[in-house]
C-alpha cells in the first residue's frame, strides 16, 4: 500500500535525521538510542526494527555520505573528462593531461571550479555527518578507516566506477601513489575539514557564513589552479 509505505520511509527519514543530529552534537559514544527514539517521536523498538544497532545507522549515514559524494564526482567525470576524451580535445598521459587548445583546458578549468562549488557546498549541507567522520577517524573502533573507504570509492582500481570510467576510455590513464596522496590530502581532505569546522569559524572569525564559504573557496581555487600549466594538467 503507498500510504503505508510512504509513512514507514517518513518514519524512517526521521530517525536517520534524528541520530544525524545526536550523533553530530553529542558523538557517536555519547549518543543514546532511547534519546534518539524520544526525539523522533517512536519507540525503542522501532528504531531496532529499522536498525540492527546504533552502529548500523551510522554505517547508513556514512554510506550514504560517500555514495553521493561518488555520484557528484562521476557525473563530473561522464560530463567533462569522457566527453573531452572521445570529443578528441583531452589527451591522457601517464604523467599529465594535455588538451588539444587553450580554449579546451580553460573550459576544463572553469568546469573544476564549478564541481568543487558543488563538493563544497554538499559536504557544508551534510557537516553534521562529516564531523562525525572525522571524529571517528580519529578514533580505534570499527569507523576509524571510513575516510580511507572513501579513497577507495574515489580512486581504488578495482572498485572505483571513477577510474574504470576513464580507464576504458583512455587506457594510459592510471593513478600514481604521490596522484593520490595529492589528491586526498591536497584535494578532498580540506573540504572536509572544512565543513568539519565550519560552524566553529564562523562563530569565532566574526563573519557571516556566507563570507566564510566564498573566503574558502577564493583560497581553494589557488589549490586547483596549481595543476594546471599552458594547456596541460601535470600530475
Amino acid at each position: 500500500m503507498p500510504f503505508v509505505k510512504d509513512v514507514t520511509e517518513e518514519t524512517k527519514s526521521r530517525i536517520i535525521s534524528v541520530a544525524k543530529r545526536h550523533f553530530s552534537e553529542k558523538g557517536f559514544d555519547a549518543a543514546r538510542v532511547d534519546e534518539i527514539a524520544k526525539d523522533a517521536g517512536v519507540n525503542k523498538a522501532l528504531i531496532y526494527y529499522y536498525f540492527e544497532s546504533k552502529e548500523a545507522i551510522l554505517d547508513h549515514l556514512i554510506q550514504k555520505l560517500f555514495d553521493d559524494i561518488s555520484s557528484l564526482a562521476l557525473a563530473f567525470v561522464e560530463e567533462h573528462v569522457v566527453a573531452m576524451i572521445e570529443q578528441g580535445r583531452l589527451d591522457i598521459e601517464s604523467d599529465r593531461w594535455r588538451f588539444a587548445s587553450e580554449e579546451d583546458i580553460q573550459s576544463f578549468y572553469k568546469a573544476c571550479l564549478q564541481y568543487t562549488e558543488k563538493v563544497v557546498d554538499f559536504s557544508l549541507s551534510n557537516r553534521g555527518v562529516v564531523r562525525i567522520v572525522i571524529f571517528e577517524s580519529l578514533k580505534h573502533g570499527k569507523h576509524k578507516n571510513a575516510l580511507f573507504r572513501l579513497l577507495d570509492m574515489l580512486y581504488n582500481k578495482n572498485e572505483s566506477p571513477l577510474y574504470r570510467t576513464i580507464w576504458s576510455r583512455d587506457h594510459d590513464f592510471d593513478y600514481t601513489p604521490e596522484a593520490v596522496v595529492l589528491k586526498f590530502f591536497f584535494g578532498f581532505f580540506p573540504v572536509f575539514n572544512f565543513a568539519a569546522h565550519f560552524d566553529a569559524y564562523v562563530q569565532s572569525s566574526g563573519l557571516t557564513e556566507s563570507e566564510v564559504r566564498d573566503s574558502f573557496m577564493r583560497s581553494y581555487q589557488k589549490i586547483v589552479s596549481m595543476y594546471f600549466r599552458g594547456k596541460e594538467i601535470v600530475l
